[in-house]
């Protein structure tokens, strides 16, 4: 478990999914273990997934920046999978 910010990082248990935490007593698995990302600020994954391609992270977070669920912006919900990847992946 590794804490950044304030909240606590495991690695997922769920098929395909790279971390997940806990808000709210709620899970929240993000991460495409199929991907790579920019850089694991959580130091719990393999290093050979981290990309460190600016250009790429840049793209990344343009394009989810925008994502929203029952209209509102999820970069800006701790219970959204999209606010924590943009944390600590990208």
């Amino acid at each position: 478990m590794v804490k950044i910010g304030k909240y606590d990082y495991q690695l997922s248990k769920r098929k395909n999914k790279k971390l997940f935490t806990v808000v709210d007593e709620k899970e929240v698995h993000f991460g495409d273990i199929r991907y790579s990302h920019f850089f694991d600020r959580s130091l719990l994954l393999p290093k050979k997934l981290n990309h460190n391609d600016e250009k790429r992270r840049k793209n990344y977070l343009t394009r989810s920046a925008n994502q929203k669920a029952k209209g509102k912006l999820t970069r800006d919900n701790p219970t959204s999978p999209n606010y924590h990847a943009r944390r600590v992946l990208w």
